[in-house]
Order: C-alpha cells, then structure tokens, then sequence
C-alpha cells in the first residue's frame, strides 16, 4: 500500500481528535497486539509488536512513540518489580493528499496482564457477534461501530446505542449513509442479547467492527467518519457517570497498568 512508504514527519496522537473530526484528510486505521516490559521506573525498557502488513516504516514510527511512554510502576509486595503486558492497539494514520509525511497516532489502547490476556479470549467467545448486512458484504464495506451499554444488576444489556459510525474501505458507493444505518442497527441488535460478567449495573462502551472479507485485519484501511444521532440518554450517562471503556473482547484493561504519558497530545 503506498501509503506507509512515505515519509514520517509528524508523530501526533489522535485519541482526542476522532477519524471523523479530520475533514479534507485521508485517514487509515488499522489494529495490531504486541507486548512490553516496564522496569521498576515504569520505563518501556522491552518492546515487540506485530508489525503484519502494515508496513516497517510506519511501525517502527508506532514504536518510538511506545518506547517513550512512562507507566506508574507495578508494585508487588509494596515493591516495584519489572512487569510484562500484553497490548492491544488501534492505530491510525492521515495522509493530507498532495503534501509529504504522515501524521501517526492511538485511538485507543488497552494493556493486559498474561493471566488476564488469556481468560478474557474466553470472554469473548460469549458475545454473540452481530449479523453482517448483505450487501455491504458484498460490496467489501465495513465498519466500525462504538455503542454505549446500560448493563443490569446482572451484566445483562438494557439498553444499548451507537455513539459513532465509522465505514471501513476504498469504494463507498453513492449511499454511504444507508450503509451507516444498517450497520449501526446489526451492532446494537447483537447487543441487546449480551451479558458482560464484571460491570454489573454499569454503563459501559465497547467497539463492534464488521471487517470485509477481503481485508482480515492484515493492512491498513481506509476509514470515514459518519454522523450520528444518539438518544437522549447517551448524553445522559456520559455527563453524569463514569463509562467503563471496554475492548472488542468485552474486557477492561488491567488496573494494575496505569500510563502516565498522554496520547491524546
């Protein structure tokens, strides 16, 4: 893909400016794992990531941001030790057509500790993925959905809502809007039948993507915001409780793993 062969310029963090807000701009996004060790500093002082498809230049530029993140350090026994996690990352990369570099940045991380990494792939396996609407399979369209879920005393989804849409591939068509529709409405479908153990009575926010076929997570790939028109109660929550950021695995991050280097900027 062209687009990691050009020149790094810029290094920005972009949790605070979402793929949508980047108008006039060409954005990429892409999602990859690796694994780190902090020293009793909490200085990243052992980095790998899985680099697939997504081109050398470009991740190396992901890794030195990485490498220069401090964490508050992992204690054990009142004492700091060197620690392992397993990460999660979604990366994304925009292009401004006509200029050279790209700027590279984080939408959202999650760190994990091995025993953690492993039991939460079993909690995936229990959230029912939602239906991939016809056509857009057809047509190698995706999307990205993030809702926001009203949980009971059970963990059992009350209420759920897409708080963004983001469609996923190089050819959109002429009704990019009706692709948003249907697949906001497959994600918050799927929703209303989970149980998330852990969060009883919660309000939490987890990612739901719909991958095309011919795409499987290897490569970069290009990504569009959508506008969307949440109910009332979303605005609600979100002013008035904290909201428990979920993976797509439905699992938290650690909280032993606290970063104390922004990436929102």
């Amino acid at each position: 893909m062209r687009i990691v062969a050009a020149v790094l310029l810029t290094f920005v963090a972009l949790a605070s400016t979402p793929v949508s807000a980047s108008k006039g701009l060409e954005v990429y996004t892409a999602r990859t794992t690796g694994e780190l060790v902090i020293d009793t500093q909490g200085r990243v002082v052992e980095l790998s990531l899985e680099h697939k498809a997504l081109g050398d230049v470009v991740m190396k530029g992901f890794e030195s941001q990485i490498r220069q993140w401090r964490f508050e350090p992992i204690l054990q026994e009142g004492r700091p030790v060197r620690a392992k996690a397993h990460m999660a990352l979604d990366m994304a990369v925009i292009r401004q057509p006509g200029v050279d570099g790209l700027r590279l940045g984080f939408e959202q991380v999650q760190f994990k500790d091995p025993a953690q990494w492993q039991s939460d792939e079993k909690l995936s396996r229990g959230l029912q993925p939602p239906r991939y609407p016809r056509e857009e399979a057809e047509r190698f369209i995706g999307a990205r959905v993030n809702l926001l879920l009203r949980l009971d005393e059970a963990g059992r989804v009350t209420h759920a809502a897409a708080e963004s849409v983001h469609l996923l591939g190089d050819e959109l068509g002429n009704a990019p809007a009706r692709h948003a529709k249907l697949f906001r409405r497959a994600a918050e479908r799927a929703a209303a039948n989970w149980q998330i153990p852990g969060i009883e009575g919660g309000v939490v926010v987890v990612p739901v993507s719909f991958m095309p076929y011919n795409y499987r997570g290897e490569r970069w790939i290009r990504t569009r915001g959508m506008p969307v028109e949440a109910p009332a109660w979303v605005a609600i929550e979100r002013a008035s409780q904290e909201v428990i950021a979920l993976g797509d695995d439905g699992a938290q991050s650690s909280e032993r793993w606290k970063l104390l280097t922004p990436i929102d900027g």
